[in-house]
């Protein structure tokens, strides 16, 4: 009986680990990688019909956002060559034909519509009510929610920043720009995956669906899908937890953007009041930046310089 606890600790021991080690990855995957995820997972058919709803029962799927996060202003700036995210002719005529009414129809109706019920999803509503109420067909609205968690996998998301421990020219994914409001940090994230915050699972209406809604095949494939989205919540609310707290120690540094207000917090300082590895912190911040409130761009290991790198810059 003790040999078999003793297996099972280690068992467990070692599936933990595991899980460790798969989450790193996530949290060290790229943006773009990142958003194609996102993309796959919004495209299934299943996670579809569980956002949407049918008319019967109600979407079990829901956004939560973050509390000081929004989607940037320059998001309604962009065209269908940036959208594109690519220089090439056709690359932009393609995109033109598959996108370009959708991307049209978004400014269209203005900032508020699409937010409430695309980008955010305030309403649990079906594709052909959300098409009622903005005055387009179940297609066109389809094609928007494509757009939107395509666009995060487009490279006008992504900058050159030189980071304090990379080669110049390394890239790195812009995820926000910083705002103050009354001393409190606010981030208004580039990337609309990003501004939409977690996912949020209404599990009274998911039981609704098992009970009657959803065929044997979709059964088989809901738990692969809830783990899906729990790995993805995780992977978000680590990296926004962490962006969080850096604009929050650093927020004297944030209003005057001199040097001698960097507050000298180590990635292992920092770590440890999120209850993170430092490893897990060091693959958070790599080619990742934020753009500050004067609008220059910083990379996120910047701001956990340690004390010895704030001496050295204030004497250098």
């Amino acid at each position: 009986m003790r040999q078999t606890q003793k297996l099972s600790l280690a068992a467990s021991q070692r599936l933990t680990v595991m899980g460790r080690m798969r989450m790193a990855d996530w949290i060290e995957m790229p943006e773009r990688d990142f958003a194609r995820e996102i993309a796959k997972l919004e495209k299934d058919p299943l996670f579809q019909k569980l956002y949407f709803g049918n008319g019967r029962i109600p979407g079990a799927f829901r956004r939560q956002r973050w509390p000081g996060g929004r989607l940037s202003g320059s998001f309604y700036e962009i065209d269908e060559r940036t959208a594109a995210g690519s220089g090439e002719r056709v690359g932009v005529e393609e995109f033109a034909q598959t996108r370009g009414p959708a991307l049209a129809a978004i400014k269209r109706m203005g900032q508020k519509d699409f937010e409430r019920y695309f980008l955010h999803g305030e309403d649990s509503l079906t594709l052909e009510e959300i098409g009622r109420r903005t005055n387009l067909s179940a297609e066109e609205v389809r094609s928007i929610h494509e757009l939107v968690v395509e666009l995060g996998a487009r490279a006008e998301f992504e900058t050159t920043t030189e980071a304090p421990t990379a080669s110049p020219g390394r890239q790195a994914a812009c995820l926000a720009q910083i705002s103050l409001t009354g001393g409190v940090p606010s981030f208004e994230f580039y990337a609309p995956y990003w501004a939409r915050g977690l996912y949020q699972v209404r599990h009274d209406l998911l039981d609704r669906w098992k009970d009657g809604g959803l065929s044997p095949v979709e059964r088989k494939h809901l738990p692969g899908l809830l783990k899906r989205l729990e790995t993805f919540n995780l992977r978000q609310s680590t990296l926004y937890r962490l962006l969080e707290m850096v604009a929050r120690l650093q927020v004297d540094f944030l209003k005057s953007e001199l040097a001698v207000d960097v507050r000298p917090i180590s990635l292992r300082q920092l770590a440890k009041r999120l209850d993170l590895a430092p490893s897990t912190v060091s693959r958070a911040f790599a080619r990742r930046s934020v753009q500050l409130p004067s609008l220059r761009e910083m990379p996120l290991i910047a701001f956990v310089p340690g004390r010895r790198c704030v001496l050295r810059e204030l004497l250098g």
